[in-house]
């Protein structure tokens, strides 16, 4: 096996539990690694560290995956898999209807993603060394779960700096692949081969019941609502009116589609661009009780953070002109670039343009089927909070 020696500056990140090898890391190589296959790391003076996979093609060289000398086998990979299924298994060793069973670093499998969906698994492997073990991965599912669908979701653009190809499909099973599952309260469809990410967002439904116990009496305006979570929570928890906007035809109508589902429940839709339709409401002098705004990652890289700042201030700045004293903004961003402090200080800032002072009501992170490892900042991506307006000058 070859190995790779850090530099000191490098070790503080690493030894504390950061698996991410980066090339200037790299204080020396000794072998010949190969793609996709095992490789020791050691510190400067030779003290052993841990084991992962090589990809020179990567601009993460090596991922670290066990701090103690272990082959990195199918039986290691396997176990790693079952115990992540584990900790997501109830007190009579029940899933949830659809959740996410593996996340990357979060469960010490760099680069693979897996989700359920009411019996039906969906994966996504993001690294080279993940990509080649996906016969490992597909046996490992069967095993653990008995699903009747393995979906592979491998269209992520992160795949290209890995040297890998995107690729989608059934990569085992007859089952349906598109389905109803329970989320935040609602029955809600996931299509595993053609909705957003590996069929749905399984990570907010835990904040669609949360708001949504805000809304009752409250007139709500869901911006980004993609397939209508929280708009049609807040409908459910008995808003007065309930309206949701996303630039997506398809995510328009499953929102219909889930408001029947759901029965019936009153809310109304509109396909637009919601930076034009915040800015026609406002010039219409619109009004609501409650604002959600729940938009895509403005920035997947730190290169664009200031981009990716104005455009969040941008929308919170209409949405405040909406809402009068007593009407409150929840707000979320789910990029791990944008931390929870700069995020909170671009509505303040918006508020402060606004002339409008703001109280904190609550704050949202991701939930429990999405740890975060602290030593590993990259594990925490979601956050959010809950304002109301105080003051409004």
């Amino acid at each position: 096996m070859a190995t790779a020696f850090l530099t000191e500056r490098s070790l503080g990140r690493i030894v504390a539990g950061h698996p991410w090898v980066y090339a200037s890391d790299l204080l020396r190589v000794e072998g010949k690694p190969e793609d996709g296959k095992e490789i020791a790391v050691r510190g400067s003076r030779g003290a052993w560290i841990g084991v992962g996979f090589f990809n020179g093609k990567s601009k993460i060289p090596i991922r670290i995956l066990a701090r103690r000398r272990v082959p990195l086998d199918e039986a290691f990979f396997r176990t790693r898999i079952a115990q992540a299924v584990a900790r997501r298994r109830d007190g009579e060793g029940r899933l949830p209807s659809a959740c996410r069973l593996v996340w990357s670093e979060g469960d010490f499998l760099p680069g693979l993603i897996v989700d359920w969906y009411a019996g039906g698994a969906v994966f996504q492997t993001l690294t080279r060394a993940m990509d080649d073990r996906r016969e490992w991965l597909v046996a490992t599912l069967r095993t653990l779960l008995d699903p009747d669908v393995i979906v592979e979701r491998n269209e992520a653009s992160s795949r290209a700096f890995e040297g890998l190809a995107p690729r989608r499909g059934i990569a085992w099973g007859t089952g349906a692949t598109r389905r109803e599952v329970d989320a935040g309260g609602l029955r809600m469809e996931a299509d595993l081969l053609e909705g957003q990410k590996t069929g749905s967002y399984l990570d907010q439904a835990e904040n669609w019941r949360r708001v949504a116990a805000r809304a009752k009496g409250r007139r709500v305006l869901d911006a980004f609502t993609y397939h209508g979570g929280f708009a049609l929570a807040c409908a459910k928890a008995g808003a007065t009116r309930v309206e949701g906007v996303d630039l997506s035809k398809d995510a328009v109508a499953a929102c219909e589609r889930g408001a029947t589902r759901n029965g019936s429940l009153n809310a109304s839709w509109r396909c637009a661009n919601v930076f034009d339709d915040l800015n026609a409401r406002v010039r219409a002098r619109e009004t609501f009780d409650l604002v959600i705004l729940d938009p895509p990652s403005f920035t997947r890289s730190r290169a664009r953070l200031g981009e990716a700042r104005r455009g969040y201030k941008e929308i919170h700045l209409k949405a405040l002109r909406l809402l009068g004293e007593g009407g409150r903004l929840a707000t979320f961003c789910c990029s791990h670039h944008v931390t929870s402090e700069a995020f909170r200080a671009v509505a303040l800032d918006a508020a402060f343009d606004e002339r409008i002072l703001l109280r904190q009501v609550e704050a949202y992170g991701q939930p429990e089927d999405h740890p975060v490892l602290p030593a590993v900042p990259e594990t925490e991506y979601l956050k959010g909070f809950l304002f109301e307006v105080a003051e409004k000058g």
